[in-house]
């Protein structure tokens, strides 16, 4: 069922993305991708629009991941690596929200509006994965306000109150925002106790909004303990699932595999292989 917020959430938006404010803004990550191209699928939104959302099927598909673009992004800009999770076996169905630059009606979206019809968007989506892939374990991901969104999927509570969606199995968040004054509190995440893992950069910033890179630590440090982690890396800015280089990128891609087969498929093997990483140098790996 598509979840609606309350008066009182649409005043608490209105001051924390006043119009001068460039919250979670960003410039999107970069992708060449040589894969097959998305199943261009269109789902009707109880609010009159129309929802795009892109589908990019695994040949052996043992998962399916919800996608979550950021700020003005788009799902074809993560093709780096949403092409290697559907090639090792999960299936990424991705909303284009309102806040893309590539919306055709982004012009009337505000900032008021965005947070909204976000949630409004996973809410469909949701029904539609459930529906279309019956039984098959649920992963929530996302970059910047992506990945705040699959937080809330994974349990975190924000002035919209509970969006908790009880199918998904673990949540991996790529330089999630850190508190947002009015929307996100510093006991958001309190009640995340699905297994995260978190992907952040020592110099993850967004200008005017995120100043501090260890606000993108908040969902890793006051979620309860136990499957929760957090990588690191040495000069990883806010669009580090785009421009980390080949190794950097390897380590990215394999530990989310390796976290999603672990707690959504029950992976013996992936989870000892989570347990042995190690950090090679110039990043950090934590536990919790």
């Amino acid at each position: 069922m598509v979840r609606h917020a309350a008066a009182a959430f649409v005043v608490a938006l209105s001051l924390a993305f006043a119009p001068a404010a460039p919250v979670l803004a960003q410039t999107a990550p970069t992708a060449a991708s040589t894969a097959t191209a998305a199943t261009a699928v269109q789902l009707p939104s109880p609010d009159g629009r129309t929802i795009d959302v892109s589908v990019w099927t695994a040949a052996d598909e043992q998962g399916v991941i919800l996608f979550g673009h950021g700020w003005g992004a788009q799902p074809a800009a993560y093709r780096r690596i949403t092409d290697y999770w559907v090639a090792h076996g999960f299936t990424v169905i991705a909303p284009m929200h309102t806040d893309s630059m590539q919306h055709p009606r982004h012009a009337e979206a505000t900032t008021q509006s965005i947070f909204i019809t976000r949630l409004v968007d996973l809410g469909v989506v949701q029904a539609y994965v459930k529906a279309s892939h019956p039984g098959k374990p649920l992963v929530a991901a996302g970059h910047s306000f992506g990945a705040l969104n699959a937080l809330m999927e994974g349990g975190a509570v924000t002035v919209a109150g509970p969006q908790t969606d009880p199918d998904v199995k673990a949540v991996v968040a790529l330089s999630s925002p850190g508190t947002i004054p009015g929307v996100v509190n510093p006991s958001s995440f309190t009640t995340v106790t699905v297994p995260v893992l978190m992907v952040t950069g020592d110099a993850d910033t967004v200008p005017g909004f995120v100043t501090e890179p260890r606000d993108h630590r908040l969902s890793f440090d006051t979620s309860p303990a136990g499957d929760k982690m957090l990588l690191t890396f040495a000069g990883g800015d806010h669009s580090l699932i785009g421009n980390a280089d080949a190794a950097d990128f390897d380590l990215i891609a394999a530990t989310t595999l390796d976290f999603m087969r672990a707690h959504a498929l029950n992976d013996p093997a992936a989870q000892a292989r989570l347990e042995a990483l190690t950090a090679p140098e110039g990043v950090t790996i934590e536990r919790r």
